[in-house]
């Protein structure tokens, strides 16, 4: 990546509060890594679970993706102050898993740590019919406050009181699958319904600022530096 392409990478993430990268990764990388997917949930999560964490732990492959120079690319230019892994997860939406993922941000569930930020890649093609992210450009710059809710399915318990962005405001991000999407632990996102009767997975990993470890850090046991904090 050259040098007016990383800044303005940075630029619209620091606008937007998100970036969409395409194609960082290959159709034939993505049936890959839906085997993958299918045998770490089939030997490592629980019965009908959705979601997965803590996969580089378990599978060489997705660990690789984590560390993976094109990721690391592209993930430089707005983590000037270096770059760590600190866990991913699988995330899977079965025909009968319909229920849009309701408004909310990531950082109110690792309140009082460091800033974070992840990377959002569908291992199929992500339509406004099969749940796609739904994002709110802008809205990392504002405050927000979680209220408990809880959907049926347990998978969700809080989310965002009071949004006071309009319809027009939202970006139903329908990409390609192996297109990355970069976002903001404070940019408030979620999805839209799964109504296309066919299965769906997506990898999130999430990083932050290499430095001392804080006590959150310590559940997540893949966690590794790949760009050193900058010296000097």
């Amino acid at each position: 990546m050259n040098k007016n392409s990383a800044a303005s990478l940075a630029a619209r993430y620091a606008q937007d509060g998100f970036v969409v990268i395409p194609d960082l990764l290959s159709g034939a990388e993505c049936d890959r890594l839906k085997v993958e997917a299918r045998q770490v949930l089939d030997h490592h999560a629980k019965p009908g679970a959705s979601v997965y964490v803590h996969v580089a732990v378990v599978s060489p492959a997705f660990r690789a993706l984590a560390e993976d120079p094109r990721v690391v690319a592209i993930l430089k230019p707005v983590m000037p102050q270096g770059v760590m892994f600190l866990s991913d997860k699988i995330v899977y939406k079965a025909p009968d898993k319909t229920f849009p993922t309701p408004w909310h941000i990531d950082c109110f569930y690792w309140r009082n740590t460091r800033p974070k930020l992840s990377v959002w890649i569908p291992l199929d093609d992500a339509t406004a019919e099969n749940g796609t992210l739904t994002v709110v450009p802008g809205s990392h710059k504002k405050d927000w406050r979680m209220v408990k809710m809880g959907l049926p399915s347990g998978d969700f318990q809080y989310e965002i009181n009071g949004g006071d962005w309009r319809e027009g405001d939202v970006v139903t991000c329908a990409i390609q699958r192996g297109t990355a999407i970069i976002f903001s632990d404070r940019l408030v996102h979620g999805s839209t319904r799964n109504t296309a009767g066919k299965d769906r997975y997506a990898i999130i990993s999430t990083y932050h600022a290499p430095a001392a470890d804080e006590p959150f850090d310590l559940d997540f046991p893949a966690r590794k530096v790949l760009v050193p904090a900058a010296q000097g």
